[in-house]
């Protein structure tokens, strides 16, 4: 007797830095439903995604492809039609593919989930700036419990987007600002506490709304022969995280729980990059993934089930622009000790939306600004801000050392020949994509 097709939910959050998790290393985050389901299963310690742009890098997802191959280079714009994809694959392999909440990725035609559902209604408390309030779950429970009874021999995919913690963030009811600890990349000035602070609530919110997605997963019979997959788009909106290629902007959380399949409490280092994702899931849903030329991705299937401790020794990385914003341009290639980066365009000052957006409560503009005035008598901040915003052609750094990736050793002639091997092999990557660097920026707008 064939085994049954194992239903596939998943939970993908926007803009959830992986450092931001308890069960990564987190001792003040409250995130208790996201550290259970780990505790049952599996998290990666280093999981990437190619590019830290919110659609290239839910294109990536769903078709198995970098952003030069699948065309979704900046962020608002469209995939090759052509493209096999997610929904009409799995359909293929007997799925019912359905989405809830946020999708971000076009065309419609290529990205034809079967749409259930959307976001809850705006609270005016949380003046909500570039984002909806979250993900409703009620059409998800409504979903769940109408499948059970009219299908219950069809297997489902069901991908559940959150627009947690993207800016703006909740206002803060729980964490003291005094209390958290900063990463580096955040001078310390009371505004920036506060915002994390921000941060911190919003990602708790969402782990309370997860933890009511898996209670119905159990109530309406999804606990025995169901993978279920936490994962985000990329890191943090910060300087020095989202829309740049260091890991605070590609490094992710990847949790995953599948009983009876996935061993308990698993950690591994293995690394994986998104553009692994598409094949993955069509190696559990029953199909073959596609041969290399087709996709950039391969499955790591064998890593999830514990049969296999190592995946790729090699992650790229690519960021172009989002819109006229964010022209910063990277190429990237990073193993388990060093990053390389290309600089496409280093003429250009670093400004991203954190920089520039104003109207923002306790976010923003309005935290770069104390930043800024802190640092004309803090040398340290001054630094901060003085590296945030100017970028050489090349950049390499040591990451266990030096896992913010401060310490540029491109001019260093210790680390000259590693730099070389790097350089050679981001220009390889792109040439075998078909990624023409500068001309490609000026076509992504």
């Amino acid at each position: 007797m064939a085994l049954k097709k194992p239903n596939i939910v998943i939970y993908l959050s926007d803009d959830h830095g992986w450092e931001y998790l308890g069960c990564y290393g987190n001792e003040y985050i409250q995130t208790p439903h996201l550290d259970g389901i780990a505790e049952e299963g599996i998290h990666f310690t280093h999981a990437f995604t190619p590019t830290p742009t919110c659609a290239p890098s839910r294109s990536t997802l769903y078709t198995g492809l970098y952003p030069a191959r699948h065309g979704a280079m900046g962020n608002h714009t469209e995939c090759h039609a052509h493209l096999k994809s997610l929904p009409s694959t799995l359909r293929e392999l007997g799925y019912r593919v359905a989405i809830a909440g946020k999708t971000h990725v076009k065309p419609e035609t290529l990205f034809d989930f079967e749409y259930i559902g959307g976001f809850l209604p705006k609270r005016p408390e949380h003046r909500r700036k570039y984002r909806a309030e979250g993900l409703d779950t009620g059409p998800v429970k409504r979903f769940l419990s109408s499948h059970r009874q009219e299908n219950p021999d069809q297997p489902i995919c069901l991908i559940l987007g959150d627009s947690n913690p993207h800016v703006t963030w909740e206002p803060n009811k729980i964490y003291d600002p005094d209390a958290l600890p900063l990463p580096p990349y955040i001078a310390d000035t009371p505004i920036a506490r506060n915002a994390l602070t921000n941060y911190y609530q919003d990602i708790t919110t969402m782990d309370t709304r997860i933890g009511e997605v898996d209670k119905m997963l159990e109530t309406h019979g999804y606990t025995d022969n169901t993978l279920f997959i936490y994962t985000t788009d990329h890191g943090s909106e910060w300087p020095h995280c989202k829309w740049t290629l260091y890991d605070t902007g590609t490094r992710l959380p990847f949790i995953a729980r599948w009983r009876g399949e996935i061993p308990a409490d698993t950690v591994t280092d293995a690394m994986i990059s998104h553009v692994d994702f598409f094949p993955t899931l069509i190696d559990i849903a029953g199909g073959q993934p596609s041969d290399d030329d087709d996709l950039d991705g391969k499955s790591f299937k064998k890593v999830l089930l514990g049969q296999q401790a190592t995946f790729r020794d090699k992650i790229y990385g690519t960021h172009t622009r989002d819109g006229n914003m964010n022209v910063f341009p990277q190429r990237c290639v990073r193993d388990t000790r060093y990053k390389y980066i290309l600089n496409l365009m280093p003429e250009n000052r670093w400004t991203t939306h954190f920089t520039e957006v104003e109207g923002i409560p306790e976010s923003h503009a309005e935290v770069w600004k104390s930043w800024v005035k802190k640092a004309e008598t803090d040398p340290q901040t001054a630094q901060l801000i003085y590296l945030t915003q100017h970028h050489p052609v090349e950049e390499l750094y040591d990451i266990t050392m030096d896992p913010y990736e401060f310490n540029n050793l491109a001019f260093s002639a210790e680390t000259r020949p590693i730099l070389e091997k790097m350089r050679t092999d981001v220009r390889y990557w792109m040439r075998s994509q078909n990624d023409e660097g500068k001309r490609e920026i000026c076509n992504s707008n």
